[in-house]
């Protein structure tokens, strides 16, 4: 399966799903359709990965996803959520952060529902 792809207008939430495997013919699709999303998403906007079903991301998607965040970045996301099962995989997406140089708020949640709480209220916490 491939990633899913979501645009919330009214939150102004970007949401992707990420597949258990990542192929390079997905890695290649997601890139151009999510790079469409985001310039269609004008002005400030957030994102919600969730990463649950992908156990180990390999560095070549590792260095692509470093890349697309800093360019979603210059685009207008203001905040990134990361939803991960576990703590490789939690220590796989601040790794993909670091690289990437983001100087946005981003966190990691074990639940959807949490990490799009914290999106759409982040004084909450």
């Amino acid at each position: 399966m491939p990633f899913q792809i979501t645009v919330h207008s009214q939150d102004r939430i970007l949401e992707v799903v990420y597949p258990p495997q990542v192929t390079t013919a997905d890695l290649a699709d997601y890139l151009a359709d999510v790079k469409k999303a985001i310039n269609g998403l004008a002005g400030e906007w957030s994102a919600l990965v969730d990463q649950s079903q992908l156990r180990v991301m390999p560095s070549d998607v590792v260095t692509a996803m470093a890349s697309l965040n800093a360019f979603a970045q210059l685009h207008g996301m203001k905040r990134s959520a990361r939803v991960v099962t576990d703590a490789p995989s939690g220590l796989q997406a601040w790794r993909m952060t670091k690289r990437a140089m983001l100087s946005i708020p981003t966190r990691t949640f074990e639940t959807r529902g949490e990490a799009l709480q914290w999106l759409r209220d982040p004084d909450a916490d």
